[in-house]
C-alpha cells in the first residue's frame, strides 16, 4: 500500500510507529505546532495542520485545537478508530433490549466556546488535605502556599468538599466541634475540563474557585479568581493596546490634516468608500496616509517616516492576528512591540508633539 508523506518529519516518525503497530510517543500542544514553525493556533495555520493530518490519515488524542497548551497529545488511524468503534460489542439492557457502547462525541473545531482547559491551572493537580488530618496541616499549607482553600479528597478522584479560610472562620463562631479538616469543610464546587469558562464564572465569583475534573474522572486542576483576572488581563491588555495606538494615530490625522489634503494624497483604492470623516479609516488607511511625504511633512512629527511607517505595518499585522481572537495569547515579543509604539504614541502626545 502506498502511503502518502509529510514535509513534517516528525509526522512521518508518528505514522511510521503508528502503521508499524506502536504507540507514538506523546508531545505537547506546544512542541507540536513548533513542528509547524508556529506558535499559535491562529485559523490559517490550524486549516494546515488539520488538512496535513486528515491527509496521513492520522488524528491528535485529544484534539489539540482548544486545550492547554502544555497539555500532552497522542496520535492515532483514523481507520484503527472506526474499525475499532464498529467492532464494539452489543450488550443487553435489563429490559431485554440491545444497546452499544457510544464513545462521547468530539467537539468539533466549529465549536467557538472558550473552554476552561485553556487556563493553566485547570490542568494541574491541586494539592489536597484528607478529611481525617489535624486542622493545623491544613492551615500550615494554606499559609505556606498562599491558597485560600484546600480540596478535601480521599484520592484523586474522590472529592468530600473544601477547606477555606471562610469555612475555617465560620465554623470558629460555633460550638467546638472537633479538630480535624472534616469539622470545617464546606461543600465542593466542579465542572468538567470540557466546560465552557463562562459555565465556570459564576461558581467562581461566589465561592472563589471551582474544581476541575477531566474525562478520566480525576480532579486535574482548580481554577481560582486570581486565575481568572490573569487570563482576562491577558486577553485584553492587546486590544487596549491596540486601541492605545489606534486611538493616538486618529488624533494626530485628525489633527494635522483636513479630509481633502488624505483625498488628494492617497489613491482611492486605500481609503474608505465616499470617505467623509477621519473615524471611517481603517489601521491600513492611517498607514498609507502617513506613508505619504506630503502628509508626513504637514504632520511634522521629528521621527524618520519610513522607520516610523514600518513599526505601524508591524503593529497592522499583529491587530489582525490579535482580531481572529485567536485562543493562544500573542508572542511575548509581538506585546512588547504594542507596548513599546504605544508608549511611542503617549510620549509624544506629553511633550505636545501633536
Amino acid at each position: 500500500m502506498n502511503y502518502s508523506v509529510s514535509e513534517i518529519e516528525e509526522l512521518n516518525q508518528v505514522c511510521s510507529d503508528l502503521r508499524d503497530g506502536k504507540t507514538a510517543t506523546p508531545v505537547t500542544i506546544r512542541n507540536f505546532l513548533w513542528w509547524f514553525d508556529t506558535q499559535r493556533r491562529t485559523p490559517a495555520r490550524v486549516q494546515y495542520i488539520d488538512e496535513e493530518l486528515a491527509r496521513l490519515g492520522i488524528r491528535t488524542v485529544p484534539n489539540y485545537h482548544d486545550i492547554w497548551v502544555d497539555t500532552p497529545i497522542t496520535f492515532e488511524l483514523i481507520a484503527d478508530h472506526k474499525d475499532e468503534a464498529a467492532s464494539k460489542e452489543s450488550t443487553t439492557n435489563a429490559d431485554g433490549s440491545m444497546s452499544k457502547e457510544e464513545d462521547i462525541p468530539e467537539r468539533t473545531a466549529a465549536d467557538p466556546s472558550f473552554r476552561i482547559g485553556k487556563i493553566p491551572s485547570a490542568n494541574i493537580a491541586p494539592v489536597y488535605v484528607s478529611p481525617n488530618a489535624n486542622l493545623a496541616e491544613a492551615i500550615t499549607l494554606m499559609l505556606a502556599r498562599n491558597f485560600s482553600q484546600l480540596p478535601v479528597m480521599t484520592t484523586e478522584r474522590d472529592v468530600k468538599g473544601v477547606i477555606s479560610w471562610a469555612s475555617i472562620g465560620a465554623r470558629g463562631l460555633g460550638a467546638k466541634q472537633g479538630s480535624l479538616v472534616q469539622h470545617f469543610m464546606d461543600e465542593h464546587y466542579e465542572i468538567p475540563l470540557s466546560a465552557s469558562l463562562f459555565s465556570g464564572i459564576q461558581i467562581i465569583l461566589e465561592h472563589n474557585y471551582v474544581l476541575i475534573r477531566a474525562s478520566d474522572r480525576k480532579i486535574c486542576g482548580i481554577v481560582t479568581s486570581n486565575d481568572i483576572a490573569f487570563q482576562f488581563e491577558e486577553i485584553s491588555t492587546p486590544f487596549l493596546l491596540i486601541s492605545e495606538v489606534e486611538n493616538s494615530l486618529r488624533h494626530i490625522i485628525s489633527k494635522k490634516l483636513s479630509i481633502s489634503d488624505i483625498k488628494d494624497s492617497c489613491s482611492p483604492e486605500y481609503l474608505p468608500a465616499e470617505f467623509s470623516d477621519v473615524a471611517e479609516l481603517t489601521f491600513g488607511n492611517y498607514v498609507k496616509i502617513l506613508e505619504n511625504p506630503v502628509n508626513w511633512s504637514k504632520i511634522g512629527l521629528s521621527l524618520e517616516r519610513n522607520v516610523f511607517c514600518s513599526e505601524l505595518m508591524a503593529i497592522n499585522a499583529i491587530r489582525n492576528d490579535v482580531m481572529h481572537f485567536d485562543p493562544d495569547p500573542l508572542k511575548v515579543e509581538d506585546l512588547e512591540k504594542l507596548r513599546n509604539v504605544a508608549k511611542l504614541l503617549n510620549r509624544l502626545r506629553e511633550i505636545r508633539a501633536y
